[in-house]
């Protein structure tokens, strides 16, 4: 039965791309989806050591190589001023264990496409899709130019194409704005050993620092759309001036600034009010703040339960995207991912809250908490592997 099963993923970024190879090990038929294969976005990705072992088992053998491994993730509570004695740590006991990799995603991407384009079983498919409906067996997709194609599960995976989204039903559970931008650019900087991830919290907002090598650290700040530090961002020396009068002593002398991209930031949890045959994955289904670099992950753990399901109903012998195979998936993840987004959300409210003697206490419960090594083992696993509820 599953020699004559298609797959449509709609989106070719890096999750489409991404899950489009995780089921090329199947006997399945994979088109790709997209009217514009234009070049993406280039950005920064922390994959947890699981994710990123994960992926290197699955065949994708070079990309560590091309990641920078973070050993150490430091947390500073800068609530009252930029302070650099960190207040909560984490690091191996064994020097040679990574805790997490960063890596370009447009690397990861290219890598991806490079794989996927040397596969029979991958069809890239550049056409605007009119509408998705369903028949009494697959669901249909029918294109532009009035062609039309079935399929036996469709993974949306791309929020860009507005016109297409009343076409899926899409209900959302959660839409909350941050009231904050999130800045991302590089610093290039004098070469260190540049191994650790830094998140310090300011009173307007998260700053992290991600390693991406010796003499470059991708930044991702979030401020609030009132704050003062709008102006730093508003112009390249100031910004300049600010990173080397506040961090100094960890890059030692910081000699540009990149372009500065920015996002605005919101909670999102969507869902289909009708699953028959569709899944959602990415942005698409959740957004979740930055503040833990978790979004990417969250959605690679998605696509590994998707794995387990089609590997479970292949050996059996059993339809994918039937109804038993959606509540199947939807049993893996949906719960997971609910209690994750709030977990996040959670996060970054406790380093939301502006009143000096609840910082004061926030900041002694880290102290606590860096000095008891149970809770930071177990909030380790919780980054690397994600909640199983």
């Amino acid at each position: 039965m599953l020699n004559s099963q298609k797959i449509c993923i709609i989106g070719s970024g890096l999750t489409g791309s991404t899950i489009a190879y995780l089921l090329s090990k199947f006997k399945l038929q994979i088109d790709i989806v997209d009217d514009n294969y234009k070049k993406k976005i280039s950005t920064k990705l922390a994959l947890s050591k699981s994710s990123l072992d994960q992926l290197h088992n699955s065949g994708l053998k070079e990309i560590k190589k091309k990641s920078n491994p973070i050993k150490n993730i430091y947390l500073y509570d800068s609530y009252s001023e930029i302070n650099l004695e960190k207040d909560l740590k984490f690091s191996s006991s064994n020097k040679e264990k990574v805790l997490a990799y960063i890596i370009d995603s447009t690397t990861l991407l290219s890598h991806l496409n490079k794989n996927l384009r040397n596969l029979n079983n991958i069809n890239f498919i550049k056409k605007k899709i009119s509408s998705i409906s369903d028949n009494n067996i697959f669901k249909t997709i029918t294109f532009e130019d009035f062609s039309k194609k079935n399929y036996s599960l469709v993974i949306l995976t791309s929020g860009n194409n507005l016109e297409l989204l009343p076409k899926i039903n899409l209900k959302t559970i959660i839409h909350k704005s941050y009231n904050e931008d999130a800045y991302v650019f590089s610093l290039s900087h004098k070469k260190i050993i540049n191994n650790s991830a830094r998140q310090f919290f300011l009173k307007d907002g998260p700053l992290a620092f991600l390693p991406v090598s010796g003499e470059k650290t991708f930044v991702i700040w979030s401020i609030k759309k009132d704050s003062f530090n709008k102006k730093y961002v508003s112009n390249k020396n100031y910004l300049l001036n600010f990173f080397n009068k506040n961090f100094k002593e960890l890059f030692k002398r910081i000699n540009s600034v990149s372009d500065i991209s920015v996002f605005n930031l919101d909670y999102v949890f969507n869902e289909l009010k009708q699953f028959k045959r569709t899944l959602l994955f990415g942005d698409i289904a959740s957004k979740i703040h930055p503040i833990a670099g978790q979004g990417w992950n969250m959605t690679l753990r998605n696509a590994f339960s998707l794995v387990k399901v089609i590997k479970d109903f292949e050996d059996l012998g059993l339809e994918i995207g039937s109804n038993i195979f959606i509540e199947k998936y939807l049993d893996e993840v949906k719960l997971n991912n609910f209690a994750f987004t709030i977990l996040i959300d959670g996060i970054r409210k406790i380093f939301d809250i502006k009143i000096d003697g609840y910082a004061s206490m926030r900041k002694n419960t880290l102290s606590i908490i860096d000095k008891n090594y149970f809770i930071k083992n177990n909030l380790a696993k919780v980054a690397d592997k994600g909640l199983f509820i």
